[in-house]
């Protein structure tokens, strides 16, 4: 798969269908945006493979509408991103858990808003 973020895109699209209104990306607040786009900046870079995240993220998915088949998961699909990507991210030893609880807790605050 190509690392052009056009094709990225498709790609997410063939397998997990992001939120869109009027085929325009929708994201309800700002954490949200942010989080798909450390997602992307984080693959582009080469820290993970797309297919690694892509499969945490599917996996996040089910879970989530066998545990819950109520809920909208448009709704809540970014919570399931954040997810999937911690898991990523510590799977891959990018980050330690303790890491991850600190980084969260700065980019709440303010204290951070590089991702790299």
């Amino acid at each position: 798969m190509s690392q052009d973020p056009k094709s990225l895109i498709s790609y997410i699209e063939d397998s997990a269908k992001l939120p869109r209104e009027n085929g325009e990306l929708v994201f309800h607040t700002p954490w949200e945006s942010r989080i798909f786009a450390m997602a992307v900046i984080l693959f582009e870079k080469g820290i993970y493979l797309w297919k690694d995240f892509n499969s945490e993220f599917v996996k996040e998915i089910g879970e989530a509408e066998r545990q819950h088949p109520e809920t909208d998961i448009v709704s809540t699909y970014y919570c399931h991103w954040v997810r999937a990507f911690e898991r990523a991210l510590i799977e891959k030893e990018v980050l330690t858990q303790e890491q991850l609880k600190t980084r969260t807790i700065e980019f709440e605050t303010g204290q951070r808003h590089h991702v790299c």
